[in-house]
């Protein structure tokens, strides 16, 4: 029997081929805030003081240990120190990162709604994948404001979609990683999970299309699994990727 704490640490099945269609909403909040609003999703909520010391998360005190330790990996992997914690999000479901420091973490903090837990906890394949791979999304977008990069991935007009993809690059690439140390660990689930967030809206929030959402992740993945960048050079080249997609 896979557990769930095998399952987020490594030991899994993995999904043999790209999906060629997946469920996509037809809009999808931006998941960068301000430190005014992360202050008013926190409002009142216990956090996760540290990731190896859980003292809420989702209900399920099993699968939060094994995804403490995995956001650990996650926090060495990408040099960032976010705070994390669940919120409940108004809206629809999302997940978040911000400036703040609510969590007394030096690199800002990361929110996880409790909505979008639920919604990806009910897929079928490899739910517990698919939350890793939204926190790599997030733990990227930390990595985009520490390093200094945010000002030349968002466009002149506001448009965060290169931001967006390019975090989405990231998270493959953390995919890629994970692969080369499991050989079965399900990476492609981290490419379904983002591809069913594509949308086509036509403002600034734009995303990414399911398309270019998924092909993001599926670079970033190669990145780190066919190339083996470090994370450094990794950055880098998710940054000449979305350069060369349109906003």
């Amino acid at each position: 029997m896979i557990t769930r704490r095998r399952l987020l640490i490594g030991g899994a099945a993995s999904i043999a081929v790209y999906p060629e269609c997946s469920r996509c909403q037809a809009s999808f909040e931006g998941c960068l805030i301000t430190i005014d609003r992360s202050e008013a999703l926190l409002g009142s909520e216990q956090v996760w003081l540290s990731y190896n010391s859980v003292e809420t998360g989702s209900g399920d005190q099993d699968f939060d240990r094994a995804l403490a330790e995995t956001l650990a990996f996650l926090s060495a992997r990408f040099f960032v120190l976010p705070g994390f914690a669940f919120c409940s999000e108004p809206g629809s479901p999302n997940a978040f990162a911000s400036h703040t420091r609510r969590m007394g973490r030096s690199d800002g903090d990361v929110l996880f709604g409790r909505k979008l837990f639920r919604k990806i906890m009910s897929s079928r394949e490899h739910p517990e994948i698919g939350i890793v791979s939204v926190c790599a999304h997030e733990f990227g977008h930390i990595a985009q404001y520490k390093y200094g990069i945010y000002s030349r991935l968002v466009g002149s007009n506001g448009r965060v979609k290169r931001l967006e993809l390019h975090a989405d690059f990231l998270s493959g690439y953390f995919a890629g990683i994970r692969r080369l140390q499991h050989p079965n660990y399900p990476a492609a689930t981290f490419a379904l999970t983002q591809f069913g967030f594509g949308d086509y809206l036509d403002d600034i929030e734009h995303h990414g299309t399911p398309d270019e959402r998924g092909a993001a992740v599926v670079a970033g993945y190669r990145a780190g699994y066919d190339e083996r960048l470090k994370f450094g050079f990794a950055l880098e080249s998710g940054i000449r990727y979305v350069n060369q997609i349109s906003m």
